[in-house]
């Protein structure tokens, strides 16, 4: 289980075969993948990077991303992946926390850097690649890759080697960085492999930053299997249908965000998509509208996972058990258990609600720098994301919503996602959020935030009883409010602190 040698099999088994295909057609052999993974990570060895020493990049998808993923992966050199969407304080932040000691950026990413903390500063110094362009304070990383020898580098690595370190978006406080393993990755590609029938015969597109540990990992997936994988970008629900009638694409992994857009695109049959024979879902439960227009436009070929960075992947559900449990996110795959605990840590029966806990062969190493978080978030071997959830009796697992999003309202729990996904089905609404405000009666109100569709009209009362006659009394929001967007961190995720914060402000108590 250690993730770089399937280059060195594959430039073996499918010498000639593309491994990579990016959007503007140019095309990477597993051969030639493999010289060049092998020449940059020998150049980063002689540049002082040994295995453990950390390398961040910071930069869009591309060929050379995968490059620097498997270099890294072939030297023992935890790889850590940076958003670019962020802020140059919490890139500077991951920089540091992280201890990296080279940079391979985008040269679009360079003025980032300004005002670096000095110590980070002068780690890096002297080891800033840039991916594209010339920069008088970086080198070109294709200049590095051709100062590399070919040969296998000669690392002893072991199963429990860190791959990479993952930051979390941090909704709850600073970012957390997990350490996961190749053990941990390796295993969450053979399970992938099985419950979604791929093998080396396949075509993978992901057009979600590979900063992201999904797309990332189902793109290496194509990779590892001897398939070939597309690079794009970016995503854009035009190319999508455009590169998947093109290179006869067989399976994507997108977001439900994704997935709208793309059902929403009228290619009216312009594009043959018929090559497609998996999709997949995560990131975020898919709404049952979303997913039914999924299923009309691309057929049964539909599946929903999920998991994490910490976790890799814990359920998955196929489009058949999609139209039979429209809010089910699947039972466990191979191998990896769960439990609903309540706040006792005691087993919730069956279709009760509590907390769910984990435990399996995916999990990470734990949180870099932080032990307490660590052991907070585990009880023995079985860890916690934070999600509410329950199991019905067949061993499906239903999110209901993240444990801190819960709403208390004269003594009933409710949790928001029950009441968004019934919001969402109101004509003129496009985005929705419920959090709890204060209120002298109830504890919390049940409160509706409102994203009207442009040019649509939505009225309150009407909102409302559209929701008394789908829920219960005690979870039909009181109060609607309206607002043009929805706040969201960098993987899409809707802030609810920060809608909840102007409505607590200056109470004793936030809940």
């Amino acid at each position: 289980m250690i993730l770089g040698r399937c280059l060195t099999r594959n430039a073996r088994y499918f010498p000639d075969k593309p491994a990579i295909i990016s959007a503007d057609g140019r095309s990477l052999s597993h051969a030639a993948l493999n010289d060049r993974v092998n020449r940059l990570a020998n150049a980063l060895a002689a540049n002082g990077i040994a295995k453990g020493a950390k390398i961040a990049i910071l930069a869009r998808n591309s060929p050379e991303f995968l490059e620097v993923y498997f270099a890294a992966a072939k030297l023992g050199a935890p790889l850590v992946p940076i958003n670019y969407q962020l802020k140059a304080p919490d890139i500077h932040y991951r920089l540091q926390h992280s201890d990296a000691r080279a940079l391979v950026v985008d040269s679009e990413f360079l003025p980032l850097l300004d005002g670096l903390p000095a110590s980070t500063g002068t780690a890096l110094r002297g080891r800033i690649f840039v991916r594209d362009g010339n920069a008088d304070s970086a080198r070109r990383l294709d200049e590095l890759i051709d100062s590399g020898p070919a040969g296998e580098p000669e690392v002893s690595l072991s199963p429990e080697d860190t791959l990479y370190i993952g930051y979390t978006s941090g909704t709850t406080g600073p970012s957390k960085g997990a350490l996961i393993s190749h053990r941990a990755i390796v295993a969450g590609y053979l399970y992938k492999a099985l419950d979604y029938g791929l093998g080396a015969q396949d075509i993978n597109l992901d057009p979600g930053p590979f900063w992201h540990s999904a797309p990332r990992d189902f793109a290496t997936l194509a990779i590892y299997l001897g398939g070939t994988c597309v690079v794009t970008p970016g995503f854009d629900a035009r190319q999508f249908h455009e590169l998947v009638a093109r290179y006869r694409v067989t399976n994507s992994f997108m977001v439900p965000t994704m997935y709208q857009l793309v059902t929403a695109f009228d290619d009216t049959g312009r594009h043959d998509v018929s090559s497609l024979r998996v999709l997949i879902s995560g990131g975020s439960p898919l709404s049952s509208t979303v997913k039914d227009k999924v299923l009309a436009r691309f057929g049964p070929i539909l599946n929903e996972f999920y998991g994490a960075t910490e976790t890799r992947i814990i359920t998955n559900i196929t489009a058949t058990e999609l139209s039979e449990r429209k809010r089910a996110v699947g039972r466990p795959i191979r191998d990896v258990e769960i439990r609903i605990l309540d706040g006792a840590g005691c087993d919730v029966p069956a279709g009760g609600v509590g907390e769910v806990f984990v435990r399996g062969p995916g999990l990470f190493s734990g949180y870099y720098k932080d032990a307490e978080r660590t052991r907070k978030s585990h009880r023995g071997e079985w860890f916690s994301l934070g999600d509410m959830g329950r199991l019905d009796g067949e061993g499906y697992l239903y999110l209901v919503d993240r444990k801190q999003d819960m709403i208390i309202s004269g003594g009933e729990n409710i949790f928001p996602s029950d009441i968004e996904e019934v919001l969402l089905g109101f004509p003129g609404v496009k985005e929705v959020a419920v959090i709890g405000t204060p209120d002298e009666t109830w504890g919390e109100l049940v409160t509706a935030i409102v994203v009207p569709q442009e040019g649509g009209e939505v009225l309150p009362d009407a909102l409302i009883d559209y929701c008394g006659s789908r829920l219960p009394g005690y979870m039909k929001p009181r109060r609607v409010e309206f607002a043009k967007s929805l706040p969201r961190n960098p993987v899409g995720k809707v802030l609810r602190r920060e809608l909840r914060e102007p409505y607590w402000r200056g109470q004793e108590a936030s809940i």
